[in-house]
């Protein structure tokens, strides 16, 4: 009689489709039962035994099988990486709409500067004419000179005073100014934690998505757990291309390309980690699922007390801190919750047993305690019973109490993305603070440069002599011409001047000319920077004519 060895003389094979089939047929083969429907024999045999180590989890998905689950985790990465870049999309134009606003502040900071400028330069020359003028006119009436020096006193005493207070109003301008540069810097680093706190809260919901809440059978565990090694072997395939692909960072883009190099090695490290501990599980299965979470608490607090890395920087020590901190409020809800210590309730306050649907986590005799409340919700006293009519001063009281306890009633993960959305509005709120304070002191200091402007003297009329002056020259007549609000252009005014200073400008200088008067359009008021820097191209085309001296000698000729 032929014998056969007995399965435990055998010796370890390698797991491949062949002999998969092979036992698959002498399992149907001791089934008679078995007809061509029953299509569970394989997936009955993966549950029970499971995939030892990497050998059979490549060999499993070389299979059809293999292949389904690839898509499936092909198709999970492909939804997680949607969201990730919508996300990263949003806060991109939050961002940019920031830095507009702060371009625009910015451009009329500068424009505020140069039309404070514009006026000091305006009003020295008016008061040196003044004295000129007072001067010439020395050897009129003693009355009318006292007069004039009273009333030039009284308006140099007031011109002080606003510039005084110009000075003061740019000091508050630059502090603004300053706040706002502060700010920027505050939301980039915001949004580099957020980043990494985000990817901690995936960590901990990866570890949460364990099929063990609600009853669940441990052969449901060993199953997931093989599709997270699975999942987990294809994640950390892609991020070390992606780490290998990195261009090597220049002097431009060195901080850039480090923050993407460390969260990609952040990243990867944390994938590594619940893959060994994946492995781990399987080798050595969990009885409950109370013993799976209190061992990954107890991994988490392992680390905690570890001592701090000499090569590692506090801001890294830090934000590890701080995920270790998260994972273990997480894994202490979670065993809450298996011990029926706590129940979670989903936002219309149903109990629910998913950690996903869940935002806040109570004692299930504190249930009457907890309502909605308006966009928010409330929390009252213990002293308070169902059956108490409530006053608006108890829900208040109600409403103040659930703020005061949030990080004990929420779960983690409702609770940090709650946290990321509030800084998110209080750096808006502050932003918007900021920028409507600068806009109040530009109203401000274009109301005291009007009052400067109308303290300024008169200018005498001209008298039937020329005076000489000390030097004339169009570059000075384009500077005074420039308004703060100039009317818009009428198409006879543009020909008009055009024919004025093709008469003026010299030949070789008719092209330059005729390109600035066609930038020039009809019924549209240029913007304040670029009709200044229009006057200043065209000041450059103007040559300067000295003014004829009050005794030349020179005479027209007939």
């Amino acid at each position: 009689m032929a014998t056969t060895s007995s399965p435990t003389q055998s010796s370890p094979m390698a797991l491949t489709s062949s002999q998969l089939e092979q036992w698959f047929a002498n399992i149907e083969k001791g089934n008679r039962s078995t007809t061509e429907t029953t299509s569970s024999l394989a997936a009955q045999f993966l549950a029970r035994f499971g995939l030892k180590d990497a050998a059979q989890v490549l060999e499993f998905l070389k299979t059809a099988g293999g292949n389904e689950t690839i898509n499936m985790i092909a198709q999970e990465i492909m939804k997680e990486e949607a969201q990730i870049q919508f996300i990263r999309e949003k806060n991109a134009e939050e961002l940019l709409r920031q830095q507009s606003l702060l371009f625009l502040l910015m451009s009329l900071i500068a424009k505020s500067k140069a039309q404070t400028e514009h006026v000091s330069e305006q009003t020295q020359q008016q008061i040196d004419q003044k004295l000129k003028e007072a001067r010439a006119e020395g050897k009129k009436g003693n009355n009318s000179i006292a007069t004039n020096m009273v009333d030039a006193n009284i308006r140099a005493n007031k011109i002080q005073e606003l510039d005084k207070e110009l000075r003061k109003l740019e000091e508050d301008l630059l502090e603004v100014e300053a706040e706002l540069e502060a700010l920027e810097e505050e939301v980039l680093l915001m949004e580099e934690n957020h980043a990494y706190l985000t990817d901690d809260l995936d960590q901990l919901n990866a570890y949460l998505l364990v099929p063990l809440f609600n009853n669940q059978p441990m052969t449901h565990y060993v199953a997931h757990a093989n599709q997270q090694i699975a999942s987990l072997t294809t994640q950390l395939a892609a991020l070390r291309v992606q780490q290998t692909a990195l261009i090597p960072p220049t002097s431009r883009d060195t901080t850039e390309v480090q923050l993407t190099k460390e969260r990609i090695d952040r990243r990867i490290r944390m994938l590594e980690d619940r893959l060994s501990f994946h492995q781990t599980q399987l080798q050595q299965p969990p009885q409950t699922s109370e013993q799976l979470f209190q061992q990954l608490l107890e991994r988490v607090r392992v680390r905690l007390n570890e001592p701090e890395q000499i090569h590692e920087s506090p801001t890294y020590h830090a934000r590890e801190i701080e995920a270790l901190r998260l994972q273990e409020r997480g894994f202490s809800q979670a065993l809450q919750v298996l011990r029926n210590e706590k129940i979670l309730l989903n936002p219309e306050g149903r109990q629910v047993y998913d950690f996903s649907e869940a935002e806040h986590i109570i004692d299930p005799r504190h249930m009457s305690r907890f309502r909605r409340y308006g966009d928010s919700y409330a929390y009252f006293s213990e002293d308070i019973t169902p059956e108490r009519q409530l006053s608006e001063d108890d829900w208040l009281q109600a409403k103040l109490n659930y703020e005061q306890s949030r990080s004990n009633i929420c779960t983690v993960n409702f609770f940090y993305n709650d946290q990321m959305k509030r800084d998110v509005e209080s750096i808006r709120e502050r932003t918007h603070s900021c920028q409507s304070r600068a806009q109040a002191l530009l109203n401000r200091i274009d109301q005291v440069q009007t009052t400067k402007l109308q303290l300024l003297p008169e200018k005498t009329p001209f008298s039937m002599t020329p005076k000489p002056q000390p030097k004339s020259s169009y570059s000075l007549m384009l500077e005074r011409l420039v308004p703060s609000q100039a009317p818009a252009p009428r198409p006879q005014d543009i020909l008009n001047a055009r024919h004025e200073l093709e008469a003026v400008v010299p030949p070789e200088r008719k092209g330059a000319l005729e390109e600035l008067i066609n930038e020039v359009r009809p019924g549209e008021i240029m913007a304040p920077e670029r009709r200044y820097s229009w006057f200043n191209k065209f000041r450059m085309l103007m040559p300067d004519i000295p003014v004829p001296e009050e005794d030349s000698k020179l005479k027209y000729k007939k």
